[in-house]
Order: structure tokens, then C-alpha cells, then sequence
């Protein structure tokens, strides 16, 4: 189960091949709903905004222009907290000009979640890097 935006959403899914499933939801209570047609023209831009997945000012001005949108005459979209963060980057590791001098000293490794179980039933797997030759 998920609250989206208000509404209580089950989420299922039907498994149709190995890595492909059918999404199916229900909604099964509603606690406020949007009308877009009582809210002023920047409310309705960022229910539009959020409604396509923050969809940029540029892609609405368009769907505007094609009187997608009833009822919203000029799009002018506010800040939007949510686009801001998603569209920062983290910074690069500093690239290494150390390397070892002797094989198998160290060796660096890291512990992965698979997204899909294995068919000996491991969620799990380990990569080992030897710091000398940078052979996994």
C-alpha cells in the first residue's frame, strides 16, 4: 500500500515474464481530491507540473499552446523543491594514482542488493577487486 498525493493506492502486480510485471492499482479511499478548475493559474500549473512527473516549464508551455489544459490560460511555474534536488549531482571520487605493489594487497570488495533473486534463491553478491591488477 502507498498514499499518493492523499489517496490510499494498492499496488499489485502480475508477474507476465521472467523480468516483466503488469502494474495494477486500486484506489480504496480518497481523503482530498484536485479539481483543477477552482485553483488559481499557478496552483493548476504545479498540479499539472506535478501530475506529469515535473514536467518542465517548457514542455507545459507546449501542451498549453495545444489547449491540452482547460481552463489554464498562461503557464508560469513557480520554484519547485522537488526538481531542484533531483537535478544536483554528487561529486566524483578523486581518481587514484596509487596503486599496490604486490598482488592480492588489498583487495577492495563490495556488497550488492540484486533486484532480482537469483535462482539458488541469493539476494545478495560480493565483488572482490584486487587493487594490484584491477581484475574483479
Amino acid at each position: 500500500m502507498k498514499i499518493v498525493r492523499g489517496v490510499l493506492v494498492v499496488i499489485k502486480a502480475e508477474k507476465i515474464t521472467a523480468n516483466l510485471y503488469m502494474l495494477k492499482g486500486e484506489t480504496l479511499q480518497e481523503v482530498d481530491s484536485c479539481v483543477t478548475s477552482t485553483s488559481r493559474g499557478e496552483e493548476q500549473t504545479m498540479i499539472w507540473h506535478h501530475k506529469l512527473g515535473n514536467m518542465s516549464e517548457r514542455g507545459l508551455k507546449i501542451l498549453s499552446d495545444q489547449k491540452l489544459f482547460l481552463g489554464l490560460n498562461s503557464i508560469a511555474l513557480p520554484f519547485c523543491e522537488h526538481c531542484l534536488t533531483s537535478k544536483q549531482h554528487r561529486l566524483k571520487f578523486n581518481t587514484s594514482s596509487s596503486r599496490s605493489d604486490a598482488i592480492m594487497k588489498p583487495v577492495h570488495s563490495d556488497v550488492w542488493q540484486a533486484q532480482v533473486t537469483s535462482l539458488g534463491g541469493a539476494k545478495y553478491f560480493v565483488s572482490f577487486i584486487d587493487d594490484y591488477s584491477r581484475r574483479c
